[in-house]
């Protein structure tokens, strides 16, 4: 069976649009961590009241790169500041050429969201956060004599470099692109050559199957009509 150019074309362009669409979807249906924590955030304003508010409690741990540590917290104390809180402990401990540190900071509930993620975006600039956890407890504020604030956890620790690792970190760049590039050569070859071949089969099930069959049944169906 001859295969026809236009055939081949058509099959293609449906095994193309087939991988585009499954990436679409996996995307749309994929609820990043960011998106559940944002529509945290947005129900707890959005329930609030003038009798009620949810305090959210959260602890965020993460790895520095050696020398970064004290850059990110002055980075966060003064973060903490232009969101109206406050710093209420900061403990650091240097061993074995490292920092370790604990901060806990005080912020609004109403500056909760955007202190969070401003500071993610910082250790994250300078290392890897490896552990959230976030809790919301609902308050009575007419039962409350002051205002009650949110509390952020900062547990923050340099990773000290293993010995001999200069000459591995020099070419970590070139093999993670490698990887990378052998990763999507060998998904693309898995995936995409049978994919291409059973396009190319609903391509040519319906050029000589479907369609033949259909302009038969509708030829018959006029003359008979005719008839």
């Amino acid at each position: 069976m001859k295969i026809k150019r236009k055939e081949t074309f058509f099959g293609i362009i449906l095994a193309i649009i087939v991988v585009f669409s499954a990436l679409y979807t996996n995307t749309r249906s994929e609820e990043t961590y960011t998106s559940r924590v944002q529509l945290a955030y947005s129900d707890t304003l959005s329930h609030e009241t003038q009798q009620q508010s949810k305090i959210i409690t959260e602890t965020i741990i993460g790895e520095l790169k050696r020398g970064t540590f004290e850059n990110v917290v002055n980075r966060l104390e003064i973060l903490t500041e232009e969101k109206d809180g406050y710093v209420k402990t900061l403990s650091m401990t240097y061993h074995d050429q490292v920092w370790t540190g604990l901060m806990i900071c005080k912020l609004p509930p109403t500056n909760v969201k955007s202190f969070a993620f401003g500071a993610r975006a910082i250790i994250e600039a300078n290392g890897t956060v490896t552990y959230i956890n976030i809790n919301m407890e609902e308050v009575d504020t007419s039962q409350q004599s002051g205002e009650e604030y949110s509390t952020i956890n900062l547990n923050l620790k340099e990773i000290k470099p293993e010995n001999g690792v200069d000459i591995g970190a020099s070419l970590t760049p070139v093999l993670s692109v490698l990887t990378t590039s052998f990763s999507w050569i060998a998904q693309g070859l898995i995936i995409g050559v049978p994919l291409c071949f059973a396009s190319l089969g609903i391509v040519i099930l319906v050029n000589r199957g479907i369609v033949p069959f259909w302009k038969n049944t509708l030829k018959k169906t006029k003359q008979a009509c005719n008839a």
